[in-house]
């Protein structure tokens, strides 16, 4: 059992947390690339926060993935990288994580880090707008609303066919 957050002692927390993520804690990396990113009990360091979140994401964390992607895109702590933010979007959401799959909604629409394909753009914002909670749907339907401007309904029709299927690749 836990002790109350006021009892735990930070150092020895930050202790416990990196000799579990050098033995290869997914969980412990991303926490340690989090504190990193935000200063929580370290220094402010986007650049170790970007290492930290690859090595969990190279091993599967989804949540790890995300964030690697987003400093990519916005090109903090690691070079602003529009494929290397696609690459990793792409591994989160197929792994189920829906705020990466409205990321790569909005990528395949703008074809940043990708070609443009408003198809793609659609399935991938449908999927994410199927898992999120109701409050955060309206950005996503907005989205949703540009991309079938641009489609005809023979294109319509694909999507609908493939929304159903969210951890088979796009």
């Amino acid at each position: 059992m836990m002790p109350p957050i006021d009892q735990i002692d930070p150092a020895r927390y930050l202790a416990l947390l990196r000799a579990m993520a050098a033995e290869g804690n997914t969980k412990a990396q991303h926490n340690l690339g989090a504190m990193h990113l935000k200063g929580l009990g370290v220094p402010r360091d986007p650049v170790r926060a970007a290492e930290w979140f690859a090595k969990a994401a190279e091993r599967g964390e989804a949540l790890s993935q995300h964030n690697l992607a987003t400093l990519y895109l916005r090109g903090v702590g690691v070079p602003q990288d529009p494929q290397q933010a696609f690459h990793w979007f792409r591994r989160a959401a197929l792994a189920g994580d829906v705020k990466s799959a409205h990321c790569l909604g909005a990528l395949y629409f703008e074809g940043m880090g990708t070609g443009r394909d408003p198809v793609r753009a659609m399935i991938w914002l449908s999927r994410a707008e199927a898992g999120v909670p109701e409050a955060f749907r309206e950005e996503i339907r907005q989205a949703m609303e540009l991309v079938r401007q641009e489609l005809d309904a023979a294109s319509m029709a694909y999507v609908e066919e493939r929304i159903p299927h969210p951890g088979e690749d796009d």
